[in-house]
């Protein structure tokens, strides 16, 4: 099977992460799908951003808490984080991206570290939303989520994300993923990732996916490597060359 490309918080090398006109390009490119970041406002609503507050993607002129804030309070931040043509932009609903994700391709979508209140939310927001639970894959870095999500829908995919520089031992990944019902891996790129690393995970039965890689030697490592998916800033540009 082919490697899939995800666009990374949408294609967010050409249009501002996290964003409507992201995701927008990445269904207009025609990705294999699309990535994106989820908090809960104050008032309870899912909206997309990475960070935990508006600093960086406002341009460092707002840094407003995500979660301290309200929906309409967010609404005031201009999150176009200097890209021309995209001044105005706003941090969308989790709901207002889905027009986007189109029949057949997959949205990852990370909870963040430690909200597992969020699980639930996700999955009552997919049951409800008209589009097939098989084309979305949580992803969260914390290991207590990922099994708390697959205890709540055991059907549903979900991959545990891993860091770091070298990443950790095969064996401990393994280990990991087996201990939280995790469906796979989504890891950092990394040069100790070889064709041994990703066949041991394969074996003990679990999928490979890596991020975030932006550069064709790099892409090159990883299709070589027959990994599942490959999330990238710039999905489009690379599957285009890779195809």
């Amino acid at each position: 099977m082919a490697t899939k490309w995800i666009s990374h918080r949408g294609e967010s090398y050409d249009a501002p992460e996290n964003t409507v006109p992201a995701f927008r390009l990445s269904q207009e490119r025609k990705t294999d799908g699309m990535e994106c970041d989820i908090y809960f406002t104050n008032d309870g609503k899912v909206v997309c951003n990475h960070d935990g507050d508006t600093g960086r993607v406002s341009g460092n002129f707002i840094k407003a808490s995500v979660s301290e804030s309200s929906y309409a309070g967010l609404q005031t931040v201009d999150v176009s984080n200097g890209k021309a043509g995209y001044e105005g932009t706003r941090i969308p609903l989790f709901t207002d991206t889905l027009p986007y994700l189109g029949p057949g391709r997959e949205y990852y979508v990370e909870i963040k570290k430690g909200d597992l209140n969020m699980a639930p939310e996700l999955i009552r927001i997919v049951d409800n939303c008209g589009i097939p639970k098989e084309q979305f894959v949580m992803i969260c870095f914390d290991d207590a989520v990922v099994k708390f999500y697959k205890e709540l829908a055991p059907e549903r995919k979900a991959l545990l994300l891993v860091g770091g520089n070298p990443v950790a031992d095969a064996e401990v990944v393994i280990e990991r993923l087996k201990a939280c019902h995790a469906d796979g891996v989504d890891i950092r790129f990394s040069d100790n990732i070889d064709e041994e690393y990703v066949a041991k995970v394969r074996a003990a039965g679990f999928s490979f996916a890596v991020w975030t890689v932006d550069t064709p030697d790099l892409a090159r490592k990883y299709v070589d490597l027959k990994v599942d998916a490959i999330t990238s800033n710039r999905a489009a540009w690379l599957q285009e060359m890779f195809r």
